[in-house]
């Protein structure tokens, strides 16, 4: 008697469970036109084109449209997936002018032309990015109508009597019997009959609520640019001005593409010589692998492709399984923006195989961890993980610059000292490992310093009583400074386990311009104004700690110089293990 008792209010928990799950399928079912419908038109991010601040949303009238607001909208007739366009609307004077009438100035419209890249890039971009943040908005809106449904369904429920609780309507029983005579069909017959009934209603409305939309109304007169197809403007005025400079972008572009692919080539050729000079003596040792340190490569697309380029010779020069991990320390976009996706996209796959660990750097943003995450690239934040046999620990630089410094903030409140102070407690003091860090400031306050000009050159291979209480052993690799400065050694000899950190101030790996202005500045197909540089740091496997280091650098006209190798730290064997 018990168990047959525990069986049924077993059936009945199931029945009940089944129930509310079917229900909120229904409401959810019935929701969903209209909540796809809002996702369409409340999905938005903000954005940057060049140096002008934009807000990018949907819309469907058969173009994709630039409003600049005082000079009126720009067509690009072109759309997307079910001929949704993007709608992008300026939202304050360009950073890099700092006036409206910088809209009209040759040398702000240059330096947009050069930023921006190419157009159907951008529209892949931003395509990939409304996907998702029309899946987020459905699902937010889709929750908050099912949970608005269940309170009217509940309240509906209790405001009918007991004994009509499960009663079907008599015009429902009516339908029903003839549909279909067994009480169960009925009911479901019933249910299905509302189901439809609600989401055609849900349909309708969302129909109606499409059409009124703003996004849906249609372009009035527009003035063709000829030179362009399916290029025009709302204004006859900025057409004018567009015809007048359309020569010149279009021919200024077409040089930096060919001037950098002729950098490519050159820098290619000169790389494979100057590595069959070096390639003896830059074989790794017996139990030391290699790691690939980049800093800054800042949306340069002419450095990553020339890397992409470089790095499977190097590879196949120094084998196979030699190369067991790429790090970057910070700025790997210049903007960090959702339109820069293709940079990343093409940045994280430049050296293969080869595992990459990155830190955010103050010209990167979260759109930009979340790109790099996506295309596979490490991007821990206060914590170590292990790639390639070694432990990487990292900390994303809290600060935001845009380009040209016009924007500069820091929304958690964390300076560089403190985060250089918080990465050095989530570190194993006791364990060797790289720390990847951006600006100088941080990496001094991970080592318990005031700045990093404390550090000095010599006794690379020679311990001695340097004055710096012992800090984690390992390698400190900074960006920040496009120039290359050390590595520098520091000495752990507090006590009679002797080792040793190595903090590497690295260059700019895309050749970017750090501090740029409007007659100076790198832009993604230009080439390149500083040095490509990579060091390759070689470690000993056993104990995680440099043992070497070589520089890869390739000076703005393409020129390839490879250094010999540098010892640092102890010889192998030596060192405690």
């Amino acid at each position: 008697m018990i168990g047959a008792m525990g069986n049924l209010r077993e059936r009945l928990r199931l029945r009940a469970v089944l129930t509310a799950a079917a229900v909120l399928a229904a409401i959810a079912v019935v929701a969903a036109p209209f909540a796809a419908e809002q996702a369409v038109e409340r999905v938005r991010f903000d954005d940057r084109l060049g140096t002008l601040p934009v807000e990018v949303s949907l819309c469907h009238n058969g173009y994709s449209t630039v409003d600049t607001g005082i000079l009126g909208s720009v067509y690009w007739q072109r759309t997307g997936m079910f001929g949704f366009g993007a709608c992008i609307r300026v939202t304050e004077p360009p950073e890099a002018g700092g006036t409206l009438s910088s809209y009209v100035d040759e040398s702000f419209v240059r330096t947009n032309a050069e930023l921006i890249n190419d157009p159907d890039e951008i529209a892949a971009a931003y395509g990939h990015e409304f996907s998702r943040g029309f899946r987020r908005e459905f699902l937010r809106t889709e929750a908050l109508l099912v949970g608005v449904g269940l309170l009217v369904l509940v309240a509906v429920r209790r405001r009918t009597p007991p004994k009509d609780e499960d009663r079907i309507p008599w015009w429902g029983e009516r339908i029903a019997r003839r549909l279909a005579p067994w009480p169960v069909a009925r009911i479901a017959l019933w249910s299905v009959l509302l189901i439809l009934l609600g989401t055609t209603a849900s349909a309708v409305v969302a129909t109606y609520s499409f059409k009124s939309w703003s996004g849906s109304n249609a372009v009035g007169t527009t003035y063709p640019l000829p030179a362009v197809a399916g290029l025009s403007f709302s204004s006859p005025q900025t057409r004018e001005v567009a015809g007048q400079v359309q020569p010149f972008i279009e021919k200024n572009y077409d040089r930096l593409r060919e001037r950098g692919k002729e950098y490519e080539d050159t820098a290619t050729a000169s790389f494979t010589t100057a590595l069959a000079a070096r390639r003896s003596e830059l074989l790794p040792r017996g139990g030391e692998r290699v790691v690939l340190a980049e800093a800054d490569p800042q949306g340069s697309l002419v450095g990553t492709a020339v890397r992409t380029r470089l790095y499977p010779i190097l590879v196949e020069a120094l084998g196979k399984d030699a190369i067991v991990l790429r790090t970057i320390s910070g700025d790997i976009t210049s903007n960090g923006t959702v339109a820069e996706d293709a940079f990343v996209r093409k940045e994280a796959r430049s050296s293969g195989d080869i595992p990459t660990v990155a830190a955010a750097g103050d010209h990167d943003s979260e759109t930009t961890v979340d790109q790099l995450k996506e295309y596979g690239v490490e991007v821990p934040d206060l914590e170590t993980i292990t790639v390639g046999g070694l432990r990487v620990s990292v900390g994303n630089d809290p600060e935001f610059k845009t380009l040209f410094g016009g924007s500069v903030t820091n929304p958690s409140g964390v300076s560089e000292e403190e985060l250089g102070e918080r990465l050095r407690k989530a570190v194993d003091p006791d364990r060797a490992g790289i720390v990847v860090l951006h600006q100088a400031d941080a990496a001094a306050a991970y080592l318990g310093l005031s700045s990093l000009n404390e550090l000095s050159l010599g006794h690379e291979t020679v311990p001695y009583d340097d004055g710096i209480p012992d800090v984690p052993p390992g390698t400190v690799d900074v960006g920040h400074s496009h120039r290359s400065i050390g590595p520098f050694v520091v000495w752990n000899t507090d006590t009679d386990d002797v080792t040793w950190t190595v903090v590497d101030r690295l260059g700019t790996s895309g050749g970017a311009e750090n501090s740029p202005t409007f007659n100076r500045f790198s832009t993604p197909f230009s080439t390149p104004l500083k040095p490509i540089d990579v060091r390759l740091q070689y470690f000993d496997e056993a104990t995680g700690l440099q043992t070497g280091y070589a520089t890869i650098s390739i000076d703005p006209a393409g020129k390839a110089t490879i250094s010999e190798r540098t010892d640092v730290g102890l010889p192998l064997g030596d060192s405690t293990r």
